[in-house]
């Protein structure tokens, strides 16, 4: 699996989501609502046997906002919505993949990070993902 292919791509089915300005890598600085594809924690190799599938959870940072704002958690929640079209599992999930075989989003968290000095309220959602290890 071509991790970079992965978070490009994980990027075009985020990009379905109105106003979500997507990032398919760490950005130094963020204008919310953003979304960060995050490093894989972790990858395993050799999922299948003869390098068949390799396995990633990678992480999808929604930033929404000020952490006190009611905007703020009203985004957070849209985005954790387990459908709609808000909705970051739904519109991973409905997408067609290039670089990978397999997704689903297991699990959201919520908590904040800060980027460039700023605090931000976060809903972090983690993905299993699978595909072609050759």
């Amino acid at each position: 699996m071509n991790l970079a292919a992965v978070m490009d791509d994980l990027g075009e089915a985020l990009k379905t989501i109105e106003g979500l300005r997507v990032f398919p890598y760490w950005a130094e600085s963020v204008q919310v609502p953003a979304a960060v594809i995050g490093w894989p924690d972790p990858l395993t190799y050799d999922v299948a046997f003869a390098r068949g599938a390799d396995q990633v959870e990678l992480p999808v940072i929604c930033l929404v906002g000020k952490v006190d704002a009611r905007t703020a958690r009203d985004r957070a929640a849209a985005y954790a919505n387990g459908s709609g079209p808000s909705s970051v599992k739904a519109a991973i999930e409905a997408h067609t993949p290039t670089a990978y075989s397999t997704v689903r989003v297991a699990r959201c968290e919520f908590g904040t990070y800060i980027v460039a000095s700023v605090e931000y309220l976060a809903a972090t959602f983690f993905l299993d993902i699978i595909g072609t290890g050759a």
